[in-house]
C-alpha cells in the first residue's frame, strides 16, 4: 500500500513538472501576443488642456472616445523623437489599411516639450499635415510640469539638449493609460497587433 502511494506521488510530481514547460511557453505566447507594452493598471485619468496649432483651445480627452497614442517630444530632437514619431507614421498607415479599425477612432498626439522652438507652423508642418489622425499640442508650463510628473518623462531643459525618456503612450477614450512603450519596446508590428487585442476585445 505504501508502495502504491509513493508511485501514485511520483507520477503527479513528474506531471507537474512536465507542465511546467508548457505553462512558461504558453505565458510567453500571452504575453508576446497580448501584453507587448507594459500594462500598469492605474486607473487615474490624464486630464489637461492644450492647444493646437491654430492655437485653439481643447481638452483631454476629448468627447468623443478616441484611443490614442501619446508622445512628448520636440522637433530638433535627433535621439528618441525621430524614431517615435515614425513609429506613429508606420502605424497609422496600417490602421488606414486594416478593415478591423474600422469605424474605430484611432489618434496620434504630439505634444512639443519645446514650445518656444517647435512653433505652431512648425508643428502643423511636421505633426498635423501628415494625416487627419495627427495632431500637435503645446501645453502651458505648468500643464506640462504637471504631465510630465503623472507619466515620469523627467523632462530636463537644463541641458545642452533637453533629456527626457521618449516613452510613447497608448491611452484610452476614457484618459486612461492602456500601455506604455518603453524604449526597450519599439516593435510596431507589435504594438499594432496588441492594439487590435485592446480594440476587438471591448467590441
Amino acid at each position: 500500500m505504501q508502495l502504491k502511494k509513493v508511485v501514485i506521488a511520483s507520477v503527479l510530481i513528474c506531471i507537474c513538472l512536465g507542465m511546467i514547460p508548457i505553462l512558461m511557453v504558453l505565458s510567453q505566447w500571452y504575453q508576446g501576443s497580448e501584453s507587448y507594452g507594459i500594462n500598469i493598471n492605474d486607473h487615474q485619468q490624464l486630464r489637461f488642456t492644450w492647444q493646437d496649432a491654430e492655437q485653439q483651445s481643447h481638452q483631454f480627452p476629448a468627447s468623443a472616445g478616441k484611443y490614442t497614442y501619446l508622445f512628448l517630444g520636440f522637433l530638433s530632437c535627433s535621439e528618441i523623437c525621430p524614431i517615435r514619431v515614425q513609429q506613429m507614421i508606420q502605424l497609422e498607415q496600417h490602421i488606414q489599411q486594416d478593415a478591423l479599425f474600422t469605424g474605430a477612432e484611432v489618434q496620434f498626439m504630439f505634444v512639443t516639450i519645446d514650445p518656444d522652438n517647435d512653433t505652431p507652423e512648425v508643428r502643423k508642418s511636421l505633426i498635423d499635415d501628415r494625416s487627419p489622425r495627427f495632431v500637435s499640442a503645446s501645453l502651458s508650463d505648468e500643464q506640462l510640469q504637471r504631465l510630465d510628473r503623472r507619466l515620469s518623462e523627467n523632462i530636463n531643459h537644463e541641458l545642452t539638449s533637453i533629456n527626457h525618456v521618449g516613452k510613447l503612450f497608448l491611452v484610452s477614450p476614457d484618459g486612461q493609460l492602456a500601455r506604455i512603450y518603453t524604449a526597450k519596446q519599439l516593435s510596431t508590428p507589435k504594438m499594432l497587433h496588441e492594439l487590435k487585442h485592446i480594440i476587438s476585445s471591448e467590441m
